[in-house]
């Protein structure tokens, strides 16, 4: 039997049909796809409202207490960055008063850097231990300097940990060739203090296989061989 043509007039019927059975799915479904469409509203609004009302006047009320803070650190007036000058805060209240912000960030890691500086490294590990940013540099020297200062406290465990973690952090990072064997590096010698010198030479092989231009290629290189003499 040949295939009949649809007319004009069977074409409306089943458009017709479509909406009829649409119509009766929202008809059957209608409260719970005002919910649906309710929640859905209320998470973009709150995601907004936040942004706008929330988020956004946080991050402008941190970055204006933090100018004059970062201002003083970057000329070494070390004092008033750390402290404010009376009329202006410091980092270390920029830092506790606007955790979470990009400006409280950036003071946790220049405390961090003040208080090193200053022989104060269980302070300096608190501030370091902030920073917490979607910045694969600075998040990596944050992590370093967590294994720099257990490293003065002579705590070789949690350094090696440290160094671990900024290693793994530096895989990923656009800086990796120089921020990786550097803290390779560091962390070898931190084994070498735990007596784990075959960790160490496993680390310095390393950096003098994925990282041969490096700055440690050729201290790396005599070290390992060193360790295999021993």
């Amino acid at each position: 039997m040949a295939k009949k043509n649809k007319t004009e007039d069977d074409i409306l019927v089943d458009v017709g049909e479509v909406y009829s059975k649409t119509e009766r799915f929202v008809d059957q479904n209608r409260s719970s796809l005002t919910m649906a469409v309710g929640v859905l509203a209320a998470l973009i609004l709150g995601f907004v409202g936040y942004e706008f009302f929330i988020q956004g006047p946080a991050e402008a009320e941190a970055e204006s207490a933090a100018w004059k803070a970062e201002n003083y650190f970057e000329i070494d007036s070390i004092n008033y960055a750390q402290g404010g000058d009376g009329f202006y805060a410091g980092l270390e209240d920029v830092m506790l008063d606007h955790e979470g912000t990009a400006a409280g960030q950036r003071a946790a890691y220049r405390m961090g850097i003040v208080l090193r500086d200053a022989g104060d490294y269980v302070g300096a590990i608190e501030a370091f231990q902030k920073v917490d940013v979607n910045d694969n540099v600075i998040q990596v020297l944050a992590t370093g300097n967590v294994g720099d200062c257990y490293v003065e406290l002579t705590d070789y465990e949690a350094a090696a940990t440290a160094f671990d973690e900024a290693v793994d952090l530096a895989s990923s990072s656009l800086a990796e060739d120089v921020l990786a064997p550097m803290f390779l590096y560091k962390g070898a010698l931190v084994q070498i203090e735990l007596g784990n010198n075959d960790a160490a030479k496993s680390m310095l092989d390393r950096i003098v296989n994925d990282y041969p231009k490096s700055q440690q290629n050729n201290a790396s290189e005599a070290l390992a061989a060193s360790l295999s003499e021993g």
